[in-house]
């Protein structure tokens, strides 16, 4: 990620915490995020299509060492009413400062560092633990996401703390940011944060285009059945119109027995 010059809305004042009330480990230090041209910062609604490309980080200061950023979708909807679950959308390690800082421009809000930012770049070009999924909040309530980012120093991380980072960026919905850093020896080495929020047009239960499907797998079958409530996909088309998912498959209700029947009937059909 090479930028000459990045331009950041910055918010008229900051709050005392730059991640959710409520949301742990919080943060006090501002993680800048830009889709672009459009900056995603302290709560601020941004279009759903802006967002569908992993963003530019930077922070105000340089940091020495090595981080990892990662994004949770807190508001994923469930089939309990007033409960939501949460998804990891992005899991990034090896994250270094530019050597350099950059000039960024602020409009409606507070110059920060005289100006100066200093992007957060893969240079090693480490993969992904977990792959950047744009936000895509279904037509469920809420019908609004918080979208939470976190930068964590890494650079002391042992052998046990990378596997259980590891291990835990495999399920990404339920995701615990709390007690997965906990695990992996890293909870008290954040240092910067941020979230914004990306809002379906709705109404609730509405087919308004986005793709976007709610819910939550649920259990292990345990009757011989795929068993499924509601969906954790997130589906939109690419420029060509084909439809791509990325994060949990939905797989409906399925019985062997149904299956084998179907499966039957197929046959017979066909001949």
């Amino acid at each position: 990620m090479r930028f000459q010059t990045v331009s950041i809305l910055t918010a008229a004042s900051l709050a005392s915490a730059l991640t959710p009330q409520g949301f742990t480990p919080g943060s006090q230090n501002q993680l800048f995020v830009q889709y672009g041209n459009q900056a995603a910062l302290n709560g601020q609604v941004i279009p759903r299509d802006s967002t569908q490309v992993q963003p530019t980080l930077a922070t105000t200061q340089r940091l020495q060492g090595t981080y990892a950023v990662i994004m949770v979708d807190l508001d994923i909807p469930t089939d309990t009413a007033g409960q939501t679950n949460t998804l990891l959308h992005w899991l990034q390690t090896g994250l270094t400062s530019s050597a350099q800082a950059t000039a960024f421009n602020t409009t409606g809000g507070t110059t920060q560092s005289n100006g100066q930012v200093f992007l957060l770049q893969n240079r090693q070009n480490a993969a992904p633990l977990a792959s950047y999924i744009g936000p895509n909040p279904p037509a469920r309530n809420p019908l609004s996401h918080r979208y939470t980012f976190i930068l964590v120093d890494h650079s002391s991380i042992s052998t046990q703390g990378l596997n259980a980072l590891t291990t835990a960026a495999q399920t990404r919905i339920g995701f615990n940011t709390q007690d997965i850093l906990t695990q992996a020896g890293l909870a008290s080495r954040v240092v910067a944060g941020n979230f914004y929020n990306v809002t379906n047009p709705g109404p609730a239960g509405a087919d308004n285009g986005n793709g976007g499907v709610g819910g939550g797998v649920q259990g292990t079958p345990t009757d011989g059945n795929l068993q499924a409530t509601g969906t954790n996909t997130f589906i939109q088309p690419d420029a060509s119109g084909n439809v791509q998912a990325a994060g949990v498959v939905t797989v409906p209700r399925v019985g062997i027995a149904s299956l084998c029947v179907g499966l039957v009937s197929a046959l017979i059909w066909a001949f």
